[in-house]
């Protein structure tokens, strides 16, 4: 007789936290076998980790064991998730993801909905800093100096907020899709704002967007094509990277909102946990 059992991930641990701002997390980490680098492993943090978490943990371990070859490095990897069965707790993510905005001003939804609670972000990179931190330095040997944030969409708005008001947390950001139409495209305003603050030490930052994300006008389309186009989601994240400069932006071609962040798991690892001495990435913006 065939028997089924549930399948796990090897190595990997879960852990329930319950956040200072209210929130009830599931933190998911992996830790390589193998031996410790003499100053600790290096990390990727991920936002979204329900729905992100297996995908980045196998195509580390697959790539990691041929550095030489793939130019990633093993590293712990870290999903901050929540306490739900499917990929995400919307209303939970549309809170912690967002920075804090007049709710009078922010249009329809995406999918048309009416808009939940926002604005949680600075209270979210509480709950990074000072509990998701601490607990993986007491779950494994880190590298403080080699830390790395990843986030999809609102997750990548968050990772571009952190970015600016707190520029030396993390080593290096990696956002995907960043939704830079939040709040009438607030988060471009404030790099205008702080750009001549940012210290030279900041986190270097990875900026990738579907090619398929801001589609052309076309006769009879429907109305969320048009919801897309009118977010201008390439326009805004290359005038991001423009701007600050990113070391990377990448248009990943085919991809749309919902497939990019797989798409961009492979150079994202790269950048994060790259192997060997830091790569040149001279070039590699079109």
């Amino acid at each position: 007789m065939t028997t089924a059992t549930d399948v796990t991930i090897a190595g990997a641990q879960r852990f329930d936290l319950a956040g200072a701002n209210g929130g009830a997390y599931r933190v998911m980490v992996a830790v390589p076998r193998g031996p410790i680098p003499a100053g600790g492993f290096p990390v990727l943090y991920h936002l979204d980790g329900n729905a992100v978490f297996a995908s980045m943990v196998e195509a580390l371990r697959i790539q990691a064991p041929r550095g030489p070859a793939t130019g990633v490095a093993p590293g712990v990897i870290v999903g901050i998730g929540y306490s739900v069965d499917g990929p995400f707790d919307r209303n939970r993510r549309t809170f912690d993801y967002t920075p804090a905005a007049d709710p009078a001003t922010l249009g329809e939804r995406p999918d048309g909905g009416a808009w939940t609670e926002t604005g949680g972000a600075d209270a979210f990179i509480e709950v990074l800093e000072t509990q998701v931190k601490p607990l993986l330095a007491g779950l494994a040997p880190i590298d403080p100096a080699r830390q790395a944030l990843f986030g999809h969409s609102l997750g990548g708005l968050l990772a571009l907020h952190l970015l600016l008001t707190r520029p030396e947390a993390f080593a290096r950001i990696v956002a995907v899709s960043p939704s830079l139409w939040w709040n009438g495209g607030a988060l471009l305003r404030d790099l205008e704002a702080r750009h001549a603050s940012l210290p030279a030490n900041r986190a270097r930052v990875m900026i990738a967007v579907g090619g398929e994300e801001e589609p052309p006008e076309t006769p009879g389309e429907d109305p969320h094509a048009a919801r897309r186009r009118s977010h201008r989601l390439i326009t805004n994240a290359r005038a991001f990277a423009d701007r600050l400069p990113a070391d990377v932006f990448r248009i990943l071609p085919e991809e749309n909102h919902g497939s990019a962040v797989h798409a961009a798991l492979g150079p994202a690892l790269r950048f994060a946990l790259p192997a060997g001495p830091a790569p040149d990435l001279t070039g590699t913006r079109p």
